[in-house]
């Protein structure tokens, strides 16, 4: 059977399978977790349904794994999971190393450098992918926590990249755990409770004072614009050609597009269509920059916008207003005024490109009160009538009052008639 031993503060155990001798650590350092792990794998001796651990080395697995999420998730998501696998693991493969930024500002590349030093000696450091554990990827997280406060949506994108991993070297790569099973090690890291979200959005005053201060800058001007009036995300509008613009039919088509020899497409992988307001229909109208190529809304070069280059020259302009809003600010100033209008969470999700519970659960709280009358529950207070219920009351005491015998003539027929063709 199988014996369980220390070597420093982490518990091994030693047993024999096939009549091969295997020693492997138990990754705890808890002896009462080690005897149950220990009484797993002889379960799985006894009922012979152990295997041996896989040996996936670290490096050539996350270069695999890069290129599998570089071909299923769109480019943003596929780069925020690198940043996370990056901070997690450090750049031990080609993928993991820090990009060409020299498309970027120096203060960015100052920022970037500052993280990347910050999070340099917080690296997990295996050989093998078997030797991470449940154990580690909690206390990596509970450190971060501690050490650099991150919140508890960014621990749980630390949680959600790295099970997505495992659920990859399952699939694809025979992972099997220490413990002979195939099972993903991050199911048992537990998810932290996130707070409610704080939603800030533009009051109508402040739009206009926001589009006051891009009066100089005309392509910022009505892309900001677009931002407000249609709900769009920063990549979304970027991403606009002439052709995704219909100024005739007043539509803004957001759809996946080649351009280049690139592909885009949007968040959620599905095409979506949002109408162009009376307000931002003007705004577009007079939007006519040269363009050298088929984008809407043009860099200084004619190019397409790098977002962070428009994110960091929309911020400095915007600090010389002494104004502080973002591009999210600018699409929760959409969602937020439809609610606030009292239209329903299912066309807003559908204008913005959401599912409806994560509409319910940024706006639900703006939309105005429709249930006054579900609360009524003292006995003194008068039945609140529905509106037909009245209407349908005055027009019979109507009828009454002039021709009280052909109004009841002609609800005696229409009685009589429900009768039959009830029978």
């Amino acid at each position: 059977m199988a014996s369980i031993y220390r070597r420093g503060k982490v518990w091994w155990v030693k047993f024999h399978l096939k009549g091969v001798r295997v020693q492997q650590s138990l990754n705890t350092t808890h002896e009462r977790v080690a005897q149950a792990r220990k009484s797993q794998i002889e379960y799985r001796l006894a009922t012979a349904t152990l295997v041996m651990p896989s040996e996936t080395p670290i490096g050539d697995f996350l270069e695999g794994f890069c290129r599998y999420l570089r071909g299923t998730r769109t480019r943003k998501s596929y780069k925020n999971d690198i940043s996370y696998l990056r901070i997690f693991f450090g750049p031990i493969c080609p993928s993991l190393k820090p990009g060409n930024t020299c498309n970027r500002s120096k203060v960015l590349r100052k920022e970037r450098a500052k993280v990347q030093e910050a999070c340099k000696n917080q690296h997990v450091r295996i050989g093998l992918l078997e030797e991470l554990s449940s154990e580690m990827v909690s206390q990596f997280i509970m450190c971060r926590i501690q050490t650099d406060g991150i919140s508890a949506r960014t621990a749980n994108r630390f949680r959600e990249v790295l099970h997505r991993m495992f659920t990859y070297a399952i699939k694809e790569r025979g992972y099997t755990g220490p413990d002979g099973a195939k099972s993903n090690p991050v199911a048992d890291v537990s998810r932290r409770q996130e707070p409610a979200p704080n939603i800030r959005f533009l009051r109508l005053s402040e739009v206009r004072k926001q589009l006051d201060g891009l009066q100089d800058s005309p392509t910022l001007h009505a892309l900001v614009a677009t931002l407000i009036y249609a709900g769009l995300r920063r990549e979304e509008a970027l991403w606009l050609t002439i052709d995704d613009v219909d100024l005739d039919k007043r539509l803004i088509y957001v759809r996946a597009k080649l351009i280049n020899g690139e592909h885009w497409q949007p968040k959620t992988k599905r095409n979506r269509v949002v109408p162009i307001s009376s307000a931002l229909h003007g705004i577009l109208t007079a939007h006519t920059p040269q363009r050298a190529e088929p984008w809407f809304f043009p860099s200084p070069r004619g190019r397409r916008w790098d977002p962070d280059n428009f994110s960091q020259e929309l911020r400095e302009i915007n600090r010389s207003h002494g104004l502080t809003w973002s591009c999210l600010d600018f699409r929760h100033t959409f969602g937020s005024h439809l609610a606030q209008k009292g239209e329903s969470l299912y066309k807003i999700a559908e204008l913005m490109g959401n599912s409806p519970e994560i509409c319910r659960r940024h706006y639900a709280a703006l939309m105005p009160e429709k249930m006054h009358d579900v609360v009524e529950f003292n006995p003194g207070s008068p039945p609140t009538s529905d509106k037909a219920e009245a209407m349908l009351k005055a027009i019979l005491d109507k009828l009454d009052r002039k021709e009280p015998a052909l109004a009841r003539a002609k609800l005696r027929l229409i009685r009589t008639g429900r009768e039959e063709v009830a029978s």
